[in-house]
């Protein structure tokens, strides 16, 4: 499911910014240089945590008068403490703000001093009351998601966009991936940032201030939040905001998509926008990171390598053992005229987790199933599967499904397989 990320700078005018001094007590190998604000955008629903498929860091400067953004892709691959290597937007549903704050500093290597979390409501509530935001849309733009109900329908040109139309621009996600997504979401950011940082703005503030902090989640006060709005008009009068993403490339490791990060590219980046220079600490830091990132890539192709080579043999005895299964429900489905079990069955990722699609996979294979055709969609709660027959065979064969589900069976005239799983959030 595709999120939000421009919701930083909604907050940013509210966000708050103490202008006293910085603190003193940088953890080992960190560079302390600027103030440092983790944006946490999440898709959080009721019983669900939620993922951080938003994330960036504000910086700010109070001696240069200058701002900078830096967005992290969702993708992008992290070790999170306690739970391994994982895609940085899991750090938020395994332990909230807090170990994606502790992550997102590990991956940096700056100090972070505060930070915000907004979901999909209070992003929208955010524009409205704000009386919404001019964006010059670039092209044709439709999705619909059936799960949530949530269409995206943008046509090209220059729009006003209140918050239900603002959070379809910001969803949206095409070819270009979540590369794309940033780079429109960052134009979101600029048209709202100048909006609230001008002069007919910057008097309503005090008074939505507590409006606006009823929208949001953050471990600062009203006080900072109010300096923040002058010293943001202050520097955008400087010299404005400036923008960066974490560099790197995409890549698959073990059958995931991930961005990896470009460790010593994105470490100097870190330097530059702190407006310090790299230190003894920072470098063995960054050298430590850059290795950690090389091991485990090697050992994922070898443990990829050798699940092949296992899937390769296991595919060849499961085909034999179909192949005399077929012949003999063949015969018993010519004497009873009912769909016989192939232990053949359709799957479908909704979980929202590519790896947890082929953790199944191979659950289902070592239980003699056999899937034909794996693919993703709408994220769900419950994993259903949806059985081609009523008959006593079929129910039986989906029985032996190796993990937790619901199952809805109809008649499919020669459907050749069992039926469609739809593995969903409570898969583990």
């Amino acid at each position: 499911m595709h999120k939000i990320i421009a919701l930083l700078i909604a907050v940013l005018a509210v966000l708050g910014w103490s202008l006293r001094s910085f603190f003193n007590d940088t953890p080992e190998g960190l560079i302390a240089g600027k103030k440092n604000i983790v944006v946490m955008g999440c898709d959080s629903r009721k019983g669900d945590t939620g993922r951080s498929d938003t994330l960036f860091v504000v910086m700010m400067d109070p001696d240069n008068k200058g701002a900078s953004l830096l967005s992290i892709p969702r993708d992008t691959r992290v070790k999170i403490k306690g739970h391994g290597w994982d895609k940085i937007n899991a750090a938020y549903a395994y332990g909230g703000h807090e170990l994606t704050r502790n992550t997102v500093r590990d991956l940096l290597g700056i100090r972070i001093d505060n930070y915000v979390v907004i979901d999909f409501q209070g992003f929208k509530d955010l524009v409205d009351v704000i009386g919404g935001i001019d964006i010059n849309v670039e092209k044709r733009m439709y999705y619909y998601d059936p799960y949530d109900n949530f269409k995206i329908d943008l046509h090209p040109g220059l729009q006003h966009m209140d918050g239900k139309t603002a959070i379809q621009y910001v969803r949206y996600r095409d070819a270009e991936g979540d590369i794309g997504r940033i780079r429109r979401q960052q134009k979101f950011i600029l048209a709202m940032y100048k909006k609230i940082t001008s002069a007919n703005m910057l008097v309503r503030i005090p008074s939505l201030a507590k409006q606006i902090m009823s929208m949001i989640r953050t471990d600062m006060d009203m006080k900072d939040m109010l300096a923040m709005g002058k010293a943001l008009h202050d520097m955008m009068e400087a010299g404005g905001l400036k923008m960066a993403m974490v560099p790197g490339t995409p890549k698959y490791i073990g059958g995931i998509s991930y961005w990896l990060p470009d460790i010593p590219k994105m470490r100097q980046l870190m330097a530059r926008m702190q407006d310090v220079k790299m230190n003894d600490k920072f470098r063995a830091n960054t050298e430590a990171l850059e290795r950690a990132y090389n091991e485990p890539d090697a050992a994922a192709e070898k443990d990829g390598a050798a699940e092949k080579a296992k899937a390769g043999k296991e595919k060849a005895e499961q085909e034999a053992k179909e192949k005399k299964a077929g012949e003999d429900a063949a015969k018993k489905k010519a004497a009873s005229g009912e769909m016989q079990a192939t232990r053949i069955v359709h799957l479908v990722n909704c979980t929202g987790k590519e790896a947890l699609g082929d953790k199944a996979r191979r659950q289902l294979e070592q239980a003699g199933f056999r899937v034909i055709l794996q693919g993703t969609g709408s994220t769900r709660s419950r994993t259903t599967v949806e059985g081609n027959s009523t008959g006593n065979a079929v129910a039986d064969s989906l029985r032996r499904i190796p993990f937790d589900h619901v199952t809805r069976s109809r008649d499919v005239k020669d459907a050749g397989f069992d039926g469609t799983i739809f593995l969903g959030k409570d898969f583990r």
